[in-house]
């Protein structure tokens, strides 16, 4: 009963904690009258590549990998990130039972378009998994020609096809909303009298 209560504290610790994270990086710039807010949605798909370092484990339940993950989005956010992410695999027994679940964050480079325009952008995300769902947070931000300082943050949750463990490629979907800063710099006056005193 104490296993049970544990992974509930957990999972509840991860779902308050995660979009505070995300919420505070995204509310960290300033807007000013030229931002705009925008809406959207999609799906992505893990993709999990080479190991990197691990596993290791530090308990008898639990266990540490580093991996190379892509990330490959449709919808509102297309194209795809290449990350590197760390998975920690916990193992506890309930009842006789062996409960595996892992938590999860990576961060790499999103290359792709946001609502149509090219761009290339950070990207962070952090969440939790078990054998049947995932769920999730990340936050982008950027500076391109195309798009000055984008800052997003989106949500992820759904059926998993690919286990705790890796291996497999697993689909969910997001939600997401972005700001797009556009500064634009008036010329400074300038005197052309051409007047000597």
């Amino acid at each position: 009963m104490k296993i049970k209560l544990r992974i509930w504290a957990i999972a509840i610790l991860l779902a308050f904690l995660i979009p505070v994270v995300a919420v505070s990086t995204a509310a960290a710039t300033q807007a000013d009258h030229d931002d705009h807010l925008n809406r959207g949605m999609g799906m992505i798909t893990f993709t999990q590549g080479a190991i990197i370092s691990g596993p290791t484990g530090l308990s008898d339940h639990t266990t540490i990998v580093t991996v190379h993950e892509t990330l490959s989005f449709t919808g509102s956010l297309a194209g795809t990130a290449l990350t590197i992410e760390r998975d920690v695999i916990h193992t506890v027994t309930d009842e006789g039972k062996t409960v595996p679940f892992t938590t999860f964050h990576g961060n790499g480079t999103f290359t792709g378009t946001l609502d149509n325009n090219q761009v290339t952008l950070h990207i962070r995300y952090e969440g939790v998994k078990n054998s049947t769902f995932t769920r999730g947070n990340f936050v982008i931000h950027g500076d391109t020609s195309q798009m000055n300082d984008v800052q997003g943050e989106g949500h992820f949750s759904g059926t998993l096809t690919g286990g705790v463990e890796g291996g497999g490629n697993s689909t969910v979907g997001y939600t997401m909303h972005w700001t797009v800063s556009t500064h634009t710099e008036e010329p400074e006056a300038s005197d052309t009298d051409m007047d000597t005193d």
